[in-house]
């Protein structure tokens, strides 16, 4: 079959399974498989699929994924989310924003122990959302929050949409890495902005907490030393090139697991959870990749992501101009599919000919990352708010999409400064690495 006819043939068939929500690696495997077959015969399509099975499950590099994702469930578990909010309460709560504020705060403390979007999200569920209700917040306001702050796990180190980004591009993931460190503390600063501004104006969206004595202030700081330690030895081991990404992932999560055990946390059935929470995860995930590299193999062998490159390479207009056409592409894909999978879709058409263009590569993962981060709090589907909403079954859609749509404007800004100014994702790199 001519490739005119195969390529609408498999997108046609690839829509049609996602109309009927099949899960996207799944879709992705059978799509692409068909593609490779009409390419280039079953028999070779078979040997391609196991091949990429064996990649995907040997990779080195691959293999920081579940280590990092391991680390954030022992973490939780550990009890170290609970230090952090507590201390950033105990700091911030007498300010206007009072525990809205800790959470955001205490977020960001968890991203640099947990490289997932979805987990945080799923873990200040549980932790933030039950005392911010105790305490009056404003629904709303509460349930955008928590949505949208676990998104700051997508860019602050150890991301795991930076290391898939690195991965697919053939780019340094420790530069990717550092490189989303600024980016993640400006976005949590614009977050506390905002809401201090809100509730200054509207006191009653969180009312403020009696300011936390001397003496309170100074035991909350005990419990942070794990989170310190352990966020310290994996960001500070990669940006001084001491550990490759894996090694920094098997060293954070060996280290959760000793604070769990100084903690006295660390039990058979924890353990037990925590590997087979990893396991769900990090497989999902892996189907997806399999799924998303035979579908780009067959894009590529059929001819269809190298027209579009060389389509791209040759319009006349600006690269900024196309980075920002790649940006909206994202955002509408965003909304509908997760982040690793719009990845392996995109990326290997997109991210060369911009780089040809002359377009920094670490720069570009950023902008990636942080556009994908912000699909997912967007409506219709808004994977994030649907995590939040299976854990706290209480709120409505409509009451977190409504808290999120304040953030998500604080988003919108962040990604417009980040693609305005590069040097705040390439000024760490060009440091640690140059």
């Amino acid at each position: 079959m001519s490739d005119e006819l195969g390529i609408p043939l498999v997108l046609v068939l690839a829509a049609f399974m996602l109309v009927l929500r099949i899960p996207i690696g799944i879709v992705l495997l059978l799509a692409g498989a068909l593609g490779f077959s009409l390419v280039r015969g079953p028999g070779i399509t078979m040997d391609t699929i196991g091949g990429r099975l064996f990649d995907i499950g040997s990779g080195y590099a691959l293999s920081a994924i579940p280590l990092f994702l391991l680390m954030g469930h022992v973490a939780a578990k550990a009890g170290i989310t609970q230090d952090i909010y507590g201390a950033a309460r105990a700091w911030l709560g007498h300010l206007k924003g009072s525990v809205v504020l800790a959470t955001t705060v205490a977020a960001v403390g968890f991203a640099a122990c947990s490289g997932s979007t979805t987990s945080s999200t799923a873990v200040f569920g549980r932790v933030a959302i039950p005392e911010m209700l105790r305490l009056k917040v404003d629904r709303r306001l509460a349930a955008g929050c928590v949505a949208t702050v676990g998104t700051l796990a997508g860019m602050i180190p150890p991301s795991i949409n930076l290391i898939v980004f690195g991965i697919i591009a053939r780019e340094s993931v420790p530069q990717l890495l550092i490189a989303g460190i600024i980016p993640g503390i400006m976005t949590a600063l614009a977050f506390v902005l905002m809401i201090y501004i809100r509730v200054r104006r509207n006191p009653e969206l969180a009312p403020t907490l009696p300011r936390a004595g001397r003496d309170e202030r100074m035991r909350s700081l005990r419990g942070v030393w794990s989170f310190l330690a352990l966020g310290g030895l994996v960001i500070g081991g990669i940006y001084a090139g001491v550990f490759t990404p894996t090694e920094a992932g098997a060293l954070g999560a060996a280290g959760a697991f000793i604070i769990a055990m100084v903690r006295r946390k660390l039990s058979f059935s924890m353990v037990r959870e925590v590997f087979l929470e990893t396991a769900t995860t990090t497989s999902v995930i892996f189907i997806v990749l399999v799924g998303a590299l035979i579908f780009t193999s067959y894009l590529a062998i059929s001819g269809g992501s190298t027209a579009v490159s060389e389509y791209i390479i040759a319009l006349d207009v600006p690269p900024i101009v196309l980075l920002l056409g790649y940006v909206v592409l994202l955002l509408a894909l965003g909304c509908i599919v997760d982040p690793i999978s719009v990845m392996f879709l995109t990326v290997p058409i997109f991210v060369p000919p911009l780089v040809a263009l002359g377009l920094h590569p670490i720069w570009i993962g950023i902008i990636v990352a942080k556009t994908l981060e912000i699909g997912m709090i967007t409506p219709p589907i808004g994977l994030n708010a649907f995590v939040l909403k299976s854990v706290v079954p209480s709120f409505s859609l409509r009451e977190i999409f409504g808290g999120i749509w304040w953030f998500l404007q604080v988003e919108l800004v962040t990604l417009a400064l980040l693609i305005a100014f590069p040097w705040l994702a390439l000024w760490l790199p060009s440091l640690a690495f140059d």
